[in-house]
């Protein structure tokens, strides 16, 4: 059974990533269902566009953002005080950020740029809002992942997790793909009776702008990719809102809402091993 829309009009929806791509597809989609929907922008300027995109495509003017570089764990703290101070509910948590970098890049904070948007800005924010979400439950951490059919064989190097020693984009990006989905599996775990779930999924070919820190040729061809990808991400909503799944925990969602057992792909320990190495970095 689904949530009626008054239940999905008297919640709080947080998405990280939501001015652009799969976040904001289901920011979009949560706001057309009649969602109070609250999205992390990088600056004023782009949470105030998308909201008006959001607004004018779903007549739902509920909306509203918070600002943070989430590549940055000061910044990442601030914006979690700043919701907290606006907001006394939080119901569900969509970790939608990630980015791809095509050469090394170290955040002001030390640490590599795609480890630190990709996996490092989901440990720590969810762990900062987790107060609200068990005092809003039941609630629920949902977080974006990538196609099971590349994920068969997740290894992650625990010793060279941010690729300090020879930086390949491919193996990077790979890396923090299974790390993030690893986070979400840990997170669950972690979370067994406290009335919070995390799950994670893939949310198919939906439009974006990962390609915006690629190299021009990559930059030129991704309109073309784009014209074939989706608007909307059907599954991220469901997730999000679906009142028959509220109890799911642990697990994997492909974009035909069926269950995949990626965690089994994980060698035992590996989830305790990441959360050890994100303590050590954010002292969390």
């Amino acid at each position: 059974m689904n949530e009626t829309r008054t239940d999905i009009e008297n919640r709080v929806f947080l998405i990280s990533g939501g001015t652009s791509g799969v976040g904001k597809a289901i920011a979009t989609g949560l706001a057309r269902l009649g969602a109070k929907v609250v999205i992390i922008s990088r600056s004023a300027e782009r949470g105030q566009a998308a909201l008006k995109d959001i607004s004018e495509a779903t007549g739902n003017n509920r909306g509203d953002w918070v600002a943070a570089d989430l590549s940055l764990q000061s910044s990442i703290r601030e914006v979690s005080d700043v919701y907290k101070r606006k907001y006394d509910q939080l119901h569900v948590l969509i970790n939608a950020c990630g980015a791809v970098y095509f050469k090394k890049e170290l955040t002001a904070e030390g640490i590599d740029r795609m480890f630190a948007v990709n996996v490092h800005s989901h440990y720590l924010l969810t762990n900062q809002l987790l107060d609200i979400l068990q005092e809003s439950g039941p609630a629920r951490v949902i977080t974006v992942s990538g196609n099971p059919r590349f994920m068969k064989n997740p290894i992650i190097n625990f010793d060279d997790i941010q690729m300090e020693h020879q930086y390949n984009t491919m193996r990077a990006t790979s890396q923090s793909l299974f790390a993030r989905t690893l986070f979400a599996f840990e997170l669950a775990k972690r979370l067994e009776g406290t009335g919070v779930t995390s799950n994670a999924f893939y949310p198919g070919f939906v439009k974006s702008n990962l390609a915006r820190n690629a190299p021009w040729y990559l930059r030129v061809a991704a309109p073309l990719m784009n014209a074939s990808a989706k608007q909307k991400c059907e599954i991220g909503v469901y997730l999000a809102s679906a009142k028959e799944i509220e109890r799911a925990n642990g697990v994997f969602f492909d974009d035909k809402k069926q269950i995949v057992p990626i965690h089994t792909k994980f060698e035992d320990g590996a989830g305790k091993k990441l959360w050890t190495l994100c303590e050590g970095l954010t002292n969390y």
